[in-house]
């Protein structure tokens, strides 16, 4: 079992204030999985390293204090990965106990199995051995701090690396809301009347558990006509010069004040990276810097987000951000992100 937000998020404020001190740190001590008697590794996917994302959980239910006992319950932690869950092997690329010892799962050169979407682009660490309840020890803190020093310093992490707000399916993230209101959906102007060109994209991994907010940095559109144009336009730079498989946005809203459909629910935008599979990318067509969209558009993509939410398309836990606070870019733009800041849902 996964640990509660409340720990995950104090685990994640404790590591990153470690990762200000990386300077002391020293070499962490690794069990090898031949030491804690591991079955064969059979994952096979290979990691492309360094990786940008790094995935921080807590495995509860299991307490240890020492190597012996540490190591005969990753034993267990593992037949129940491979024989319950049908997975190829433990899940994370290390687990660090509360002995204070790093213990090696798939290592640094495999793909885990920890947490969809990020699988091939992060190293997942797990924290186990502490009582139900509690946060990790010092020690396990501790050699945490080693193990990301060492990871960065051997090439395996990238020095920038981030760690994302992640929902897990026990996990709340943000406080329960009120029932959104079965309200009808906008009206959505199809890709055939934009005259989309044919693509054949992966699939959208649904629900999805994030919004994000964008902006084109282009000109604004406020007549249907030229919106269309707008869109055609953007599809055409984002395949051609971008080298992208589609449009980048699952749907744009232009300033009059309706919605164009950009590669829709079901299919994967190319918008922030790590987040395309998880995550609705809603792109307002225009440059929000310094003048924020006009309400009719702002009341089109709120209306959007609730259809989401309506139809099953986006979980009703889902967190919205604006595109800045997951890369390093100005989109969507200082007065649009000051206005989203204020909705439903907004995590920075």
């Amino acid at each position: 079992m996964l640990v509660p937000w409340d720990h995950s998020k104090m685990l994640l404020r404790l590591l990153g204030f470690l990762a200000l001190s990386l300077l002391a740190c020293g070499n962490p001590t690794i069990v090898s999985r031949k030491e804690w008697g591991a079955s064969s590794l059979t994952c096979r996917v290979p990691l492309s390293l360094p990786v940008p994302y790094l995935i921080i959980e807590q495995v509860t239910r299991i307490q240890c204090q020492d190597q012996i006992t540490c190591s005969q319950a990753l034993r267990v932690l593992q037949s129940q990965y491979v024989h319950n869950k049908g997975w190829c092997d433990i899940a994370f690329n290390f687990l660090v106990g509360d002995d204070g010892k790093v213990y090696e799962g798939v290592g640094w050169y495999v793909q885990g199995l920890h947490t969809q979407g990020y699988n091939n682009v992060s190293l997942g660490i797990a924290f186990f051995g502490s009582k139900i309840g509690s946060n990790p020890s010092p020690a396990a803190l501790s050699a945490t701090e080693d193990l990301i020093f060492f990871a960065i310093q051997n090439g395996y992490l990238s020095p920038k690396y981030i760690q994302p707000f992640l929902l897990k399916e026990e996990t709340c993230l943000v406080p329960q809301h009120s029932e959104i209101p079965k309200k009808a959906c906008p009206n959505i102007t199809p890709r055939s009347a934009w005259e989309a060109r044919e693509t054949h994209c992966p699939q959208m991994n649904l629900p999805a558990k994030f919004v994000i907010i964008i902006h084109t940095a282009g000109e604004s559109c406020n007549e249907s006509a030229d919106c269309l144009v707008r869109v055609r336009d953007t599809q055409s730079f984002h395949i051609d010069n971008q080298d992208f498989c589609d449009i980048a946005y699952h749907f744009l809203v232009g300033q009059d004040g309706e919605v164009y459909e950009g590669v829709g629910w079901n299919i994967e935008g190319s918008h922030t990276y790590g987040y395309n599979d998880i995550a609705l990318g809603i792109a307002f067509m225009g440059n929000f810097i310094e003048k924020p969209p006009n309400e009719a558009s702002l009341k089109a993509a709120q209306s959007l987000i609730q259809c989401a939410v309506a139809k099953g398309y986006l979980t009703p836990n889902y967190l919205l951000m604006g595109h800045s606070d997951v890369s390093n870019i100005l989109s969507p733009g200082q007065a649009l992100y000051n206005i989203i800041k204020t909705w439903p849902h907004f995590k920075h």
